[in-house]
C-alpha cells in the first residue's frame, strides 16, 4: 500500500491498527512503577493472543508532559534508558502534550523550551517515534521533523481538539499540512458532540486512508467516540491507544485487555 510505513518490525497502514499504551508519572519512581505494570500486562496479553500477532501491543508511549523534571536532561536520559531496556522489543513513542491540546497542566513552563527537550530525545537515540503537534508552527515542526528523520526517528504528527469535532474541510486541511511537513503517521483526536460526529469521523478516516500517502489515525474521544478506538480495521486507522491500570492519558481510552477482546471479535 502506498501509505504504509515501517519502524523496526512494526508496520503502520497495513490494514490493522497497531496498539499503543501510554506510561505516565510525575516522578522517576512513578514512571518506572507504571512501566513495570504495563510491561507485565503486555507480556500476559502477548501470551493470551500468541496466535494473533496483529493484536500484539507494539508501541509504548511515554507521556513526558506528566513528568515534573522534564527540563533536567540527565533525568530525561535516565528514564529513556530505563524504558528502552524494559521495552526492548517494542517501539517507544515520546510525547509531550501541550496544555492547549489536553496535556497535563505544568508550572515550570518547559513547553516554552520544548525544542531543547526534543533535541535531547533525538540525541539520545533511545526512541523510535516522537509525537509533534502540527499546531506548534511550521518552522518548529519542520525543524524537529528534519532532525528526527536524520537520526532515523519517525514522526507521529498530531492534532487534538478537546472541545469539538471540526468540519471535515478544516481537518483535511490540517492533515494535508501534516503530510507537507513530513509526518510519518498522521493523527487527529477530536471530541464528538454526539454519535453523528463519531460516525462522521469514521467515514472521514476511510476517505483519508484512501487518499493520503501516509498512515492516518482519526480518533473520537470520550464515551461517545469509543467505537472509533476499536473499529480501526474497518476504517483503516493505523494506530489506537488503550490504557493499562492507571495509565489512561485521554478520555475514552479502553482498558487494553478489553480493547484486544473487542478487536479479536472482528477478525
Amino acid at each position: 500500500m502506498m501509505n504504509e510505513v515501517v519502524f523496526g518490525n512494526v508496520h503502520f497502514g497495513d490494514g490493522s491498527p497497531r496498539i499503543c499504551i501510554p506510561i505516565i508519572g510525575r516522578t522517576t519512581e512513578e514512571i518506572i512503577k507504571c512501566a513495570e505494570t504495563v510491561r507485565d500486562e503486555c507480556e500476559m496479553l502477548d501470551t493470551r493472543y500468541a496466535d494473533t500477532p496483529e493484536l500484539r501491543i507494539s508501541v509504548i508511549e511515554w507521556r513526558a508532559d506528566f513528568f515534573d523534571n522534564l527540563a533536567d536532561g540527565e533525568m530525561l536520559w535516565d528514564i529513556l534508558s530505563k524504558l528502552r531496556v524494559m521495552f526492548s522489543d517494542r517501539l517507544i513513542l515520546f510525547t509531550f502534550r501541550s496544555e492547549e491540546e489536553g496535556g497535563e497542566l505544568r508550572h515550570d513552563r518547559v513547553g516554552a523550551h520544548l525544542d531543547k527537550v526534543y533535541d535531547k530525545v533525538i540525541e539520545s537515540g533511545l526512541v523510535d517515534l516522537i509525537d509533534v503537534e502540527v499546531m506548534r508552527g511550521n518552522y518548529k515542526v519542520a525543524r524537529t521533523t528534519s532532525m528526527a528523520h536524520e537520526a532515523g526517528i519517525g514522526i507521529l504528527m498530531s492534532y487534538h481538539n478537546f472541545q469539538e469535532t471540526p468540519h471535515d474541510t478544516e481537518l483535511e486541511s490540517i492533515i494535508r499540512n501534516m503530510e507537507i511537513l513530513g509526518g510519518d503517521i498522521l493523527k487527529i483526536a477530536v471530541m464528538p458532540g454526539n454519535e453523528f460526529d463519531t460516525r462522521r469521523m469514521m467515514e472521514f478516516q476511510i476517505r483519508m486512508t484512501a487518499e493520503c500517502y501516509k498512515p492516518v489515525a482519526i480518533i473520537s474521544m470520550g464515551e461517545k467516540g469509543m467505537v472509533s478506538r476499536f473499529k480501526g480495521k474497518e476504517t483503516g486507522s493505523c494506530i489506537t491507544f488503550a490504557s493499562i491500570g492507571d495509565s489512561s492519558s485521554a478520555p475514552g481510552q479502553i482498558e487494553a485487555s478489553d480493547l484486544l477482546a473487542l478487536m479479536k471479535n472482528q477478525l
